[in-house]
């Protein structure tokens, strides 16, 4: 069924089946359209050159396309920027400053032009070398121009790299950056239930080595006996047996101290001198649930493996498992809160 609301007429009062005419109302309206916009690059460049923020209070051009013409800020960096590399402007101290593409400033503003193409020319005239002659870049931005008025983006960007692999067949050298510190990350959480989450990401050789004391211990059971755990709750217990082991060594790294006590902290006796009096060394304030402090030469610790664990967090790194922990400095006058990482 065919609707009756299309309307008999064209809008534009077009006659029927004329497509030339059609075609030729199309780009002429085009044309405008481009024409009226290249107008509104030579504005905004005007504007940069008496100063955004002075007229308009705004710190960039940018900044003040996008609100006023209510578009992405994506959107009005590309016009922006197009604007100010085909117009030239002055500095704030009114030093002239020239178009990277005025050959191209010149034909937008006919009209000729479609943005993408504009954009393709500007590249390719940003990454030409400096030491080209100017003769030579205008000639080659001219013929940039007239294929961008006859042909589609694509084709403009293969002229522009044939060109360019011409002037500048090495192109600019790339920075060669150094290798990169991979650091290793490590977050602990406790849940609301009491139990602990726990997620990270190690660099290769603490990964490795934490890998290597996981798998002899996360084994099932030996001796043929039934082992209903799942291979995540045996390692899972399996890193629980490490951490007993690490907390039970007898080189388990001193809590940190700050600067301030390390520098009261007193010099170490010479040789064959006894010092009168030695002070105990200043601890760190606890936190969380600690272990019993004595140490006596039998080298057992009382109590269950719940009142055996102590926070490791702020320890100085001496071992392997210290790395899986990061310190994080604190406030003494705050309340006590589980330590996590």
């Amino acid at each position: 069924m065919t609707s009756t609301n299309t309307p008999k007429a064209f809008p534009l009062n077009l006659p029927e089946g004329d497509a030339e005419l059609l075609l030729d109302e199309l780009q002429t309206r085009l044309r405008e359209g481009r024409r009226l916009f290249a107008e509104v690059g030579q504005i905004l460049a005007e504007i940069e050159s008496r100063g955004v923020q002075d007229l308009y209070g705004y710190n960039s051009i940018a900044v003040f396309y996008e609100h006023v013409a209510r578009v992405p800020r994506a959107e009005a960096q590309k016009v922006t920027g197009r604007a100010l590399a085909l117009n030239s402007r002055r500095a704030r101290d009114g030093t002239p400053i020239d178009p990277v593409a005025p050959l191209t400033g010149i034909s937008a503003g006919t009209g000729a032009l479609a943005e993408a193409g504009i954009d393709r020319i500007v590249t390719v005239m940003k990454r030409l070398p400096d030491h080209i002659d100017p003769d030579e870049r205008l000639e080659a931005e001219r013929g940039l121009v007239e294929l961008a008025g006859v042909a589609r983006p694509r084709d403009v960007t293969v002229a522009g790299t044939e060109l360019l692999a011409r002037h500048d067949p090495d192109g600019k050298p790339k920075e060669d950056p150094g290798p990169k510190r991979q650091r290793s990350e490590f977050w602990l959480r406790q849940k609301r239930t009491g139990s602990w989450d726990m997620r990270g990401n190690l660099d290769p050789e603490t990964g490795a080595r934490l890998n290597a004391l996981l798998v002899p211990r996360a084994y099932p059971a030996p001796g043929g006996e039934a082992d209903d755990r799942t291979p995540a709750e045996r390692r899972g217990d399996a890193f629980a047996e490490i951490v007993d082991l690490a907390e039970a060594g007898p080189d388990i790294p001193a809590p940190r101290q700050t600067s301030e006590r390390l520098a009261e902290a007193p010099q170490p006796a010479q040789p064959g001198e006894e010092p009168a009096s030695r002070p105990k060394p200043t601890q760190a304030p606890p936190q969380g649930r600690q272990s019993p402090q004595g140490r006596g030469g039998e080298g057992v610790r009382e109590g269950t493996a719940g009142e055996r664990s102590r926070n490791v967090a702020h320890m100085r790194p001496a071992r392997w498992w210290a790395r899986l922990s990061r310190p994080r400095s604190g406030n003494a006058t705050q309340p006590q809160r589980p330590l996590t990482a």
